[in-house]
C-alpha cells in the first residue's frame, strides 16, 4: 500500500519562495521512518533535517516538489497555489503509474476546499485526511515537511549569497525588517525575492516614500 503525504515550507515569510513537497512511501516503511527519527521538520535542527532528507529520499517511492516564487505569489492566492501543487502531485503520481491508497495533507486553513479539490481527482477508494498540524501526527507528512524545509533553506542560503543576510525572511525577524528598510532607504527597488503584496512590505514602503514620490 502506498501512502502520500504533502506539506509546505515558506507560506508566511515576506522573502523567498514557497516550496510544496509530496512524498509517497510504502506503508511497510512508515514505522522504519518513525524509528529513524522522522518528525515535524520544525522540531529538528538544520543538521538533523539534512541527514533525514537523505533518508526520506532513500525510502520514498515518489518525491514531488513545486516551487512558487514571489512574483507568482503576489498575483495569486497562496492557498490556491498550495492546492494547485497538491493536485499536480497527485496527477503526476497517477501518470507514473502510482496509486496511493491514503493521502495526508497538512493545512493551516481552507480544509474543506482542499478536500473538495483533491477528491475529484482520486481514483478508487482513497483515504483522504487534511488536518492542521498533520506533520506532527503522520510520519509521511513529516517526511514531506523535511523535504520542503531543506530545499527552501538551501535556496534561502543561495539568495543570501546574492542579496546579503536578510535573516529568516519572516516579518517577525528584526534582521529581515532592517534589510528591507535598508533597501528602501537606499532608493533601490525591492529585489524579486521580496513578496511585494505582503502587508508588512506595503507598510514599510509607505513609511519610506519621499516627498518626490508623493508628487509623482
Amino acid at each position: 500500500m502506498l501512502v502520500l503525504g504533502v506539506d509546505e515550507a515558506g507560506r508566511g515569510p515576506l522573502i523567498g519562495d514557497m516550496f510544496v513537497a509530496a512524498v509517497a512511501v510504502l506503508n511497510e516503511y512508515l514505522d522504519v521512518l518513525a524509528d529513524i527519527g522522522i518528525r515535524d521538520s520544525k522540531k529538528l535542527s538544520p543538521t538533523a533535517r539534512r541527514r533525514l532528507f537523505n533518508v526520506v529520499i532513500h525510502y520514498s517511492k515518489y518525491v514531488f516538489v513545486r516551487r512558487f516564487p514571489p512574483d507568482v505569489i503576489d498575483v495569486s492566492n497562496i492557498s490556491s497555489l498550495f492546492i494547485d501543487a497538491i493536485r499536480s502531485s497527485i496527477r503526476t503520481a497517477y501518470a507514473l503509474g502510482l496509486r496511493p491508497s491514503e493521502i495526508y495533507v497538512d493545512s493551516t486553513s481552507n480544509t474543506q476546499k482542499i478536500i473538495d479539490s483533491i477528491s475529484e481527482l482520486l481514483r478508487g477508494d482513497v483515504k483522504l485526511v487534511v488536518e492542521y498540524k498533520a506533520d506532527e501526527k503522520y510520519v509521511v507528512v513529516a517526511a514531506a515537511s523535511i523535504v520542503a524545509k531543506v530545499l527552501r533553506d538551501e535556496y534561502i542560503e543561495y539568495l543570501k549569497a546574492i542579496y546579503g543576510d536578510f535573516g529568516s525572511g519572516y516579518p517577525s525577524d528584526p534582521r529581515t525588517i532592517r534589510w528591507v528598510e535598508e533597501v528602501l532607504t537606499s532608493g533601490s527597488d525591492l529585489p524579486p525575492i521580496v513578496r511585494r503584496s505582503w502587508k508588512t512590505v506595503k507598510k514599510l514602503g509607505r513609511k519610506h516614500r519621499t516627498l518626490e514620490d508623493y508628487l509623482k
